[in-house]
């Protein structure tokens, strides 16, 4: 009887345009699971900790760190191998001092760029949902499948960005999608620049909701779902020069 289901292999031909390994040294690449981002937008580990970062040499290295509990994600330790590591998601290797943040750059829609080990705690959550639940609450989910309850949902909107404390789960502060915001883009031709807000044009039955925004070489529009916010006269966490 012939196969129903699809295949659970992955060729390296067919993955993600911006995965940076040889494609025709080998055959298969680690599959990503279904998890906070989608299998287009993230990494797997083992192919980040072999081919990207390039601290094990092999897959049953990489995925040996895997099980003993090693690499950290968002402060947990991950030891699936197909957990999908996304944007803004802080991968950490235990004992190493070693902290990267995912952030888009020029031909990649997320990189692991260093940043301070004092920031490892802290993450930029981009609000994908909301709704009012029973009791009056507000339910906010974010980019990467975080839910939060809060009392106030007035002061949020699909498209803010939300500070999360990674350790206590909470929000300890929001950047709205309003001119005058710092933002990146995650998407397009100018995947990974950071740039001022300069307008948010609304949508209409026939338009997308888009942005205006200021880079130093001049003006943009594009659409909302390219535009995160991410601080306010500063980021509100490292972004380094390269990710622009």
């Amino acid at each position: 009887m012939g196969r129903k289901a699809g295949s659970n292999r992955l060729k390296r031909e067919a993955a993600p345009r911006f995965y940076a390994f040889p494609r025709k040294k080998y055959t298969f690449v680690t599959r990503q699971e279904p998890g906070p981002h989608a299998a287009s937008l993230s990494y797997d580990p083992i192919t980040l900790l072999r081919d990207v970062l390039r601290i094990t040499r092999t897959k049953k290295e990489a995925a040996s760190l895997l099980r003993e509990g090693k690499m950290l994600v968002d402060g947990k330790a991950r030891r699936n191998r197909g957990f999908p590591l996304g944007l803004m998601d802080v991968v950490e290797l235990a004992g190493t001092g070693l902290v990267y943040r995912m952030l888009p750059r020029k031909g990649s829609v997320v990189h692991p760029f260093p940043i301070p080990e004092s920031e490892k705690g802290t993450k930029v959550c981009r609000i994908s949902s909301k709704s009012t639940v029973r009791g009056g609450k507000t339910h906010l989910g974010t980019h990467d499948g975080r839910t939060f309850l809060v009392e106030d949902g007035t002061k949020y909107a699909p498209g803010d960005s939300l500070v999360v404390d990674l350790k206590t789960h909470g929000i300890t502060d929001s950047v709205a999608m309003k001119k005058g915001s710092l933002a990146i883009i995650t998407g397009g031709k100018r995947l990974g620049r950071m740039g001022e807000i300069k307008e948010v044009i609304k949508g209409t039955f026939s338009s997308r909701a888009s942005v205006k925004v200021g880079f130093p070489d001049g003006e943009v529009i594009l659409p909302r779902d390219l535009v995160m916010p991410v601080g306010v006269q500063k980021p509100a966490v490292t972004i380094p020069v390269e990710a622009e």
